[in-house]
Order: C-alpha cells, then sequence, then structure tokens
C-alpha cells in the first residue's frame, strides 16, 4: 500500500489524554464520521472514473484523532455538569471539515496546474506501465498455453482414473493412473501459479499508477487545504483585533500572519471549520429570512384574496336579492304577456284583411306592428331577466367556492408562515452560537 499522506497529523496515543465523557465521544465520533468519509476531486482529471477511494486516507485514524483532540479541549467537563457556552461550542464544533471541504474553490489556478501537471506524471507512468506489459505478453500467452496443456492433460488423468474408480486401491493400475493424476495436479498447479503470478505483476503495475495518482492528488488536495486552513484563519484573527483593539490594517495582518504560523495544525483546522460554520450558519440564516418574507407575503395576499371574494360574494348577492325582488314584476309581465300576444294577433289579422286601397290600411298596419314590437320587447325583458338570474346565482355559488378555497389557503399560509418564522428563529439562533464557537476558537489560540 502506498505511504499515507505526509500532511497528516498523526494519530496521538489515547492513553496519554485525558478522559472524556463517553455519550459525548460516541456522539462526536459519530458525527466526525459522516464529514471524513472521504474527499471530493475534480472527476475530469480522475484515470479511472469508477475506481475506489484511494487506501491512503484512513477515515477511522481521522476521526480518533479529532475525537481525541476535543477531549483535551474539553477536559474536565462533567456529563450535566457543563456550562451552557460549553455545550454550545461542543455542538458548535462537531463539524469538522474535511480538506476538500475546507478547500473548496479556492487556488483554482495552483490546482489547474497540479492537477494538469499529475495528470501528465500518471499518462507517462501508464506508458511506461503498457510498455512494461507489453513486453510480458508473449511470456503471458506462454504461461496461458502451458496452463492449458496442463489442464487437458490432468483432464485426460482424472478421466482415466474415473474409468478404475471400481477397483481397490491397491490395484496396481489404478494406483498407477492415481500417480499419473497427482503429478498432473501438481503440475496444473504449477502452471496456474505461474500465470497468476504474472498477471498480478502486469495489473499491479496499474494498480500502482493509480494509487500514485490518488496520492499525488490527496497530497495537493492536503497542501492546498492546510494554506486554506491558514488564510481563513488569519481572516479571523485580523478580523478580530480591528474589532477589539482597533489596530491598523497592516499590524493586524502582520500580527496575524505571525500568530498563525505558530499554532499547531489542528487548531488551524478547527477555527478554519468554525469559520466555514459560521459563514454557512449566516447564509442559512439569511435564506431563512427570506423565506419568512416571502411566507408573509403569501399569507398577506391570501388574507387580501379572501377580503376581495368576500366583497365580490356581498355585491353578487346583493344584486341577487334586488332581481329576486323583481320576480313579482316578471311574473305579472308573463301573465300580460299572454294578453298582448292574442292582441298583437289580432291586429295582425286585421290590417291583413283590409285592403291595399283602404285608408285604414296604414292605421291597422302601424298598430299591429306596434303591438308586435311590445310583444317582443316584453319577451325579451322576461329573457334578460332570467339569464340574469341564473347567471348570477352561478356566480354566487363559483365565489362561494373560491372563498372556501381562499380560506383553506389562509389557514394554511398562516401555518406555512409560523413555520418559517420558527425555522427562521432557529437559523439565526444557530448563526449566533457559530459566530460565538468562532470567537472562541480564536480566543484559544490566545491562551
Amino acid at each position: 500500500m502506498p505511504a499515507r499522506s505526509p500532511e497528516r497529523t498523526p494519530v496521538r496515543d489515547p492513553g496519554e489524554l485525558p478522559p472524556i465523557p463517553e455519550d459525548q465521544a460516541q456522539q462526536l465520533e459519530k458525527d466526525i464520521k459522516e464529514f471524513t468519509g472521504g474527499t471530493e476531486f475534480d472527476e475530469s482529471l480522475r484515470p479511472n472514473h469508477e475506481s475506489e477511494q484511494s487506501p491512503t486516507y484512513s477515515a477511522a485514524a481521522e476521526a480518533e484523532q479529532y475525537t481525541a483532540e476535543a477531549a483535551a479541549e474539553y477536559e474536565g467537563v462533567e456529563p450535566g455538569q457543563e456550562s451552557a457556552e460549553n455545550a454550545a461550542e461542543v455542538r458548535a464544533n462537531e463539524t469538522l471539515r474535511t480538506d476538500a471541504e475546507i478547500l473548496g474553490r479556492r487556488y483554482p489556478v495552483s490546482r489547474m496546474i497540479r492537477d494538469a501537471g499529475n495528470t501528465l506524471q500518471w499518462g507517462k507512468e501508464r506508458i511506461a506501465a503498457g510498455w512494461n506489459n507489453a513486453k510480458e505478453q508473449p511470456g503471458l500467452l506462454k504461461d496461458k498455453f502451458m496452463h492449458g496443456l496442463a489442464k487437458s492433460s490432468y483432464d485426460r488423468r482424472k478421466a482415466k482414473l474415473d474409468e478404475v474408480a471400481h477397483l481397490s486401491d491397491n490395484h496396481p493400475l489404478k494406483k498407477r493412473r492415481m500417480r499419473k493424476l497427482q503429478k498432473a495436479e501438481a503440475r496444473l498447479n504449477r502452471r496456474k501459479a505461474n500465470l497468476d503470478r504474472r498477471k498480478n505483476r502486469m495489473s499491479g503495475r496499474l494498480e500502482t499508477v493509480k494509487n500514485a495518482y490518488e496520492s499525488r492528488r490527496e497530497a495537493t488536495i492536503a497542501e492546498l487545504s492546510e494554506r486554506a486552513d491558514k488564510a481563513r484563519a488569519r481572516k479571523a484573527l485580523r478580523e478580530k483585533m480591528r474589532k477589539e483593539q482597533n489596530v491598523g490594517w497592516f499590524e493586524s495582518w502582520a500580527a496575524a500572519k505571525e500568530h498563525v504560523n505558530s499554532i499547531p495544525k489542528n487548531q488551524r483546522r478547527r477555527i478554519a471549520s468554525a469559520v466555514m460554520n459560521a459563514a454557512e450558519a449566516s447564509k442559512n440564516s439569511q435564506e431563512a429570512s427570506w423565506q419568512a418574507r416571502y411566507a408573509e407575503r403569501a399569507s398577506a395576499d391570501a388574507q387580501n384574496r379572501v377580503e376581495s371574494i368576500g366583497g365580490q360574494l356581498q355585491q353578487t348577492r346583493t344584486e341577487l336579492n334586488s332581481m329576486r325582488q323583481q320576480a313579482g314584476e316578471i311574473a305579472n309581465m308573463e301573465s300580460d304577456l299572454v294578453s298582448v300576444r292574442e292582441n298583437a294577433a289580432k291586429l295582425q289579422e286585421k290590417a291583413d284583411s283590409l285592403s291595399d286601397d283602404s285608408a285604414n290600411k296604414f292605421a291597422a298596419t302601424y298598430e299591429a306592428i306596434k303591438a308586435q314590437q311590445q310583444q317582443e320587447n316584453m319577451e325579451k325583458a322576461i329573457a334578460d331577466y332570467h339569464k340574469r338570474l341564473a347567471e348570477l346565482q352561478r356566480q354566487e355559488t363559483q365565489l362561494a367556492q373560491s372563498l372556501i378555497q381562499a380560506q383553506k389557503d389562509v389557514e394554511n399560509t398562516g401555518k406555512a408562515l409560523e413555520n418559517r418564522a420558527r425555522a427562521e428563529a432557529a437559523a439565526k439562533k444557530k448563526a449566533e452560537a457559530t459566530q460565538q464557537a468562532r470567537d472562541r476558537s480564536v480566543e484559544n489560540t490566545f491562551v
């Protein structure tokens, strides 16, 4: 196996550390393992995307290291007796970042150059391994051929022995064939061992190339993540000194650089993790605030919709009541319509009975047309009334259903607003806790 990356901090002997509460150690180790299960890198530069994670990284050793460091930091805190600040700090520092998380998208040029160099080196090593394997192809073919001959010989010997299986073991023919079979089996095992040894040697060259690529990639990530650790720690120290001591930019920069270079690597990683946790919690808090404002706006819109639909429904019902009050007039009009129709028919009949030369022809025709227009106006008024009444009733039903749905929406948006408000409060509380943990991580370096 390839050697472990030198950037990893060696695990200290647990026997040299003060005791830590068992429940806190188990929970801390469980959470740490979730964040130290491996690192991520640019898949476009990976020579074999289906290969497993490099064996140079040990998540268990990393978890033991962080557990031991947490035990040393929180020495003397008994279960159930820790203060609120210590408990908040323990919870905030449970999320320890891996190398890839600490690195993030920093140093893109350096990563691009080193990844390109790593890929170039992998190409050279892969070509060399392929050339060495190509030189062993004749030997591989020979081993396969000899293995095939040994296998066929073994099968023939075994078939011959099966023919005399019914004979006694002391029978000379059976004893001879048994010796032949044993020799054939030994020869087959020897040929198979030679073939497997050559195959393993050829595949081992490719595996060595892949492991070397992964080791160089892990070393690059570890080195750049250490630079990111220092950068985040320096920034946190500069901000704290400018805020509390009110020092200038250059003095804070020089003091932070000198101080960060003097503190241990694991403490820098703890500060960087706390800084990232605080930044992530602040971002989540801001997003929760936006979501709460959106929920508040949606609740207000739903309430306005209820009021609007309620006003339209009230107006529709008022108009519908007014239409229903006209029902008596429409009923009288319908009863009068019968006599109006009869009168119009009589007048029309009278006008048709007169000759064109009659002096009363024009007057009779005029009276018939006038009666017919009255009839049409009454029929139209009655039809418009019934049509408007049906329209108002249908509109009332629709508005009533819309009002019920709008009231449900108001209830749902109200519950959503309450949930968003609770989430916002929790996010703000977590952001404050992570910021306090970040400040304490920086202050611990001053002791």
